[in-house]
C-alpha cells in the first residue's frame, strides 16, 4: 500500500525518535546508521544480518518498519507499504508501535536463524577443531545445538501443531536427517527443519507422520487409534511451509512411501 498523503514521512518529533530508538535497542538493532526521508536505520551490533529502517507518520498515526534481509522480506509477516527506501527489500506499516515492535521482534529472530547466520555461527565455534574421532563428534554436537536454537527462533519457540512451548518438550526435527546432509550449510539451514512436540518429532523421525506441500499432516496407517489420538490428529493444523520447506518434505514423502 503507498503512503497517503497523511503518512507521508518526516523527521520525527523528539519524542518519536526516541520511541524509534528505544524500540529498534530493544530488539537487537543497537547500532545507529543514519537517517534520511524520515526514515532512521539501524543494524546489530553483534553480527546479525540485514539492516533496517524504522519511521513514524505525523504525529504517531502509522508506524513502518524497512528490512534489507532478503529471507526476512518474504517470511515477515505484515501490510507491505510503498514506497521502499533505497538499498531494502521491503517495508511494512503498522497500526500501533506495539505492532511495529512484535514485528521489530520478529524480523530479529528470522534474522538470526535464516541462512546463512546458523552457518556462519557454526564455522566460528569450530574454527578451532581438527579431525580426529573426537572433534568430529564435539563438531556434530555444536552444530546441533545451533541447529535448535535458530530453529526455535524461527518457530518462535513453539511446536506450530500442538501449541507446546516448554523447551524440555520440544525437539528439532531435521527433515532431511544430519547424517545424509551433503554440507554443513545444509545440515543448519532452517529450511531443513521441524520444531514439533516430542511426540510429533518421533512420530516424523520413524515415518509414521509426513507432511503434504500445503502443511497438512499425513498418517501412516500403521498409527494405531491410540496413537491418532494422542497426536489429536483430527485437530491439526497445516504447518506454515516455504517452498524449501516443502522440496525437502517430498523427499521425507518418498522415502516413507506416502
Amino acid at each position: 500500500m503507498a503512503l497517503s498523503t497523511a503518512d507521508r514521512l518526516r523527521p520525527p518529533t523528539l519524542g518519536l525518535r526516541s520511541e524509534l530508538v528505544e524500540a529498534a535497542w530493544n530488539h537487537g538493532y543497537r547500532s545507529e546508521r543514519g537517517e534520511a526521508d524520515g526514515w532512521l536505520y539501524f543494524a546489530s551490533d553483534i553480527g546479525v544480518p540485514g539492516e533496517i529502517g524504522l519511521a513514524v507518520a505525523a504525529k504517531g498515526a502509522t508506524w513502518f518498519l524497512a528490512v534489507e534481509h532478503a529471507g526476512v522480506a518474504v517470511e515477515l509477516t505484515a501490510e507491505p507499504a510503498l514506497p521502499i527506501p533505497a538499498g531494502k527489500r521491503a517495508a511494512f506499516r503498522f497500526a500501533s508501535s506495539s505492532m511495529l515492535r512484535e514485528a521489530l521482534h520478529r524480523a530479529y529472530d528470522l534474522a538470526r536463524s535464516l541462512p546463512s547466520a546458523p552457518l556462519a555461527e557454526f564455522e566460528a565455534e569450530v574454527a578451532s577443531l581438527g579431525a580426529t574421532e573426537a572433534e568430529v563428534l564435539v563438531r556434530r554436537r555444536i552444530g546441533q545445538d545451533i541447529f535448535r536454537r535458530a530453529l526455535m527462533r524461527y518457530w518462535d519457540g513453539r511446536c506450530p501443531l500442538t501449541g507446546i512451548t516448554e523447551p524440555a518438550l520440544l525437539r528439532a526435527s531435521h527433515i532431511v536427517p544430519w547424517a545424509e546432509c551433503l554440507s554443513d550449510a545444509e545440515r543448519l539451514n532452517v529450511h531443513n527443519g521441524l520444531l514439533l512436540a516430542a511426540h510429533w518429532d518421533a512420530a516424523f523421525d520413524s515415518g509414521l507422520v509426513s507432511f503434504g506441500d500445503t502443511g497438512e499432516a499425513q498418517f501412516s496407517p500403521a498409527l494405531g487409534e491410540a496413537a491418532l489420538k494422542a497426536l489429536r490428529a483430527d485437530m491439526t493444523m497445516p504447518l506454515p511451509l516455504t517452498i524449501e520447506h516443502r522440496n525437502r518434505l517430498a523427499r521425507h514423502r518418498q522415502r516413507y512411501g506416502y
